[in-house]
């Protein structure tokens, strides 16, 4: 059955124009992960759009100005990034750079000091015109002075690793795959729906993790301890409260075995269809290599859409769940 590839790109009015439509840009790609603070969108646009012959390209898209993609097939779209225009090229073809809500959020200014809160609350002084889904963590006594939510956002990154994104129009905090990752896997057959694949399967046995566990306590003060493989992969892990060092130990070598799983790692890319998003988990199945078959968060996508014509979407696999 042939399929054929929709766009839409929509640019709302603004006080200096009208409503912009695209429907056939030469290339669209669209990048997003819980761990990069802002996804991002490059449009780039075809050579012949009549409305360029009566006003600058400069007037007609204006840094900040509202954008939204929806690609798909058959007449049928599906949203995939929802943002601002955070530059315009000057060159031939144009090239639209954009950055999801978090462009917003960032420039937010902040001057405020906390003897002691929890993270939602932390975000429900600072942001009230934001829905915010946060982890239930309490944050020692902090000082923002005359700063931005920007810089907010990466200190509870640094010290408290604490990662922010944005989900539709939702900021998330220190939820890596937020809490819609109980919904259903999406069933990706190596052989059926998977273009081609960047996957490395590895035996439990070969998997050498070092993780570093740090335990942020209410008064801001951290507990750190090492455990693992001596020359393995290092990742840290957050814990909150946990202020005796051997049960904290504890816990990193029950999390350690977590890791200690066979399975792949790498990357599928799929059609557009079906429309995944980091967090959401991927059920790899296979007919060669049935004992090699699991289930995986997603943690990174990338969408491409082009001309030639395609319309990828290459899925970076995270933490295995079963």
């Amino acid at each position: 059955m042939t399929l054929a590839m929709v766009a839409r790109i929509t640019f709302p009015a603004t006080d200096n124009r009208g409503e912009v439509v695209l429907k056939k840009p030469t290339s669209v790609t669209v990048e997003s992960s819980w761990k990069t603070l802002t996804d991002i969108a490059t449009i780039t646009m075809p050579r012949n759009v009549r409305d360029f012959e009566k006003q600058k390209v400069a007037e007609i898209f204006r840094k900040d100005d509202p954008v939204t993609i929806e690609l798909g097939y058959n007449g049928v779209y599906q949203k995939e990034f929802e943002g601002y225009i955070h530059k315009v090229s000057a060159d031939v073809p144009i090239k639209i750079e954009c950055e999801d809500e978090m462009r917003m959020i960032r420039k937010v200014p902040v001057n405020a000091s906390f003897q002691k809160t929890t993270l939602q609350e932390l975000f429900d002084r600072l942001l009230p015109g934001y829905e915010v889904d946060a982890l239930e963590v309490e944050i020692g006594a902090v000082r923002f002075a005359k700063t931005n939510m920007g810089k907010v956002l990466e200190f509870l990154k640094n010290d408290y690793s604490l990662n922010s994104y944005i989900k539709g129009k939702t900021l998330v905090c220190g939820k890596v795959y937020s809490d819609d990752s109980e919904s259903n896997p999406i069933t990706l057959h190596l052989e059926k729906n998977v273009v081609n694949n960047a996957l490395n399967y590895r035996n439990r046995e070969d998997v050498l993790i070092r993780i570093n566990a740090v335990s942020t306590l209410t008064n801001g003060q951290k507990i750190e301890v090492t455990v693992g493989d001596e020359q393995g992969e290092e990742r840290q892990l957050t814990y909150y409260g946990i202020e005796v060092r051997a049960e904290l130990e504890k816990l990193a070598n029950e999390d350690l075995k977590k890791y200690k799983v066979d399975g792949f790692d790498g990357s599928v890319a799929t059609f557009g269809i079906p429309f995944i998003q980091h967090g959401d988990k991927v059920d790899l199945q296979s007919a060669i290599y049935p004992d090699r078959e699991g289930t995986y968060y997603v943690e990174r996508t990338k969408v491409v859409f082009d001309d030639s014509p395609q319309y990828r979407r290459t899925n970076e696999l995270g933490d295995k769940v079963a």
